[in-house]
């Protein structure tokens, strides 16, 4: 396979299978900082030895990043590892800082979008050469189709101004804002 290619497994030993029969520069999904660093260690020594990019999630030892600060520190701990460990560039890390259901109506959630989105901002001014990406259609889960597909426009949005690199994201649910009447995109804001 010579088309871009991002590996998405949880056993380390297949992604070494895979990255060895990988013509093209891949991009390793996941690495994250649940279990502490030793997963990761062997998965940021698979990517220096093959040449690939990692997604960095953001997940350490206390669970999910939900708050602006909680995200940025997460992201500088894993760079920093990352680098000063294994010898990777800050050009091969790809930071998703988490993004939640917006409408679930749970407390600890209601400033979820906008900790992400500044969470890429700082992410981006902090390590320039970083990428960030984002698994977008998370911010407006259980939501009704028509709303979710507004939600996830607006979303990206807010997202791709503060610096999002990439999205995973069906292009056909994604809507310019031109398209949006305005108290669908003020509610969304």
């Amino acid at each position: 396979v010579t088309l871009p290619l991002m590996i998405d497994s949880t056993e380390v030993n297949v992604i070494e299978v895979a990255l060895q029969h990988y013509g093209g520069r891949a991009i390793i999904n996941s690495i994250n900082f649940e279990d502490g660093t030793e997963k990761a260690d062997k998965i940021l020594h698979l990517a220096k030895k093959y040449g690939a990019s990692v997604v960095a999630l953001s997940i350490d030892e206390e669970g999910q990043a939900y708050s602006f600060q909680k995200k940025i520190d997460i992201a500088l701990r894993i760079r920093k590892h990352a680098v000063d460990v294994h010898g990777l560039r800050e050009d091969d890390l790809i930071f998703d800082a988490l993004t939640f259901p917006l409408g679930s109506g749970q407390e600890d959630l209601r400033d979820s979008g906008m900790n992400t989105i500044n969470a890429i901002r700082e992410i981006k001014r902090l390590m320039p050469r970083a990428k960030t990406i984002l698994g977008l259609s998370n911010c407006s889960f259980g939501l009704k189709a028509h709303t979710r597909h507004v939600l996830n426009s607006v979303f990206l949005h807010y997202a791709i101004e503060a610096g999002l690199d990439m999205a995973i994201v069906h292009a056909s649910k994604i809507m310019p804002l031109y398209k949006i009447d305005e108290r669908g995109r003020e509610l969304c804001r």
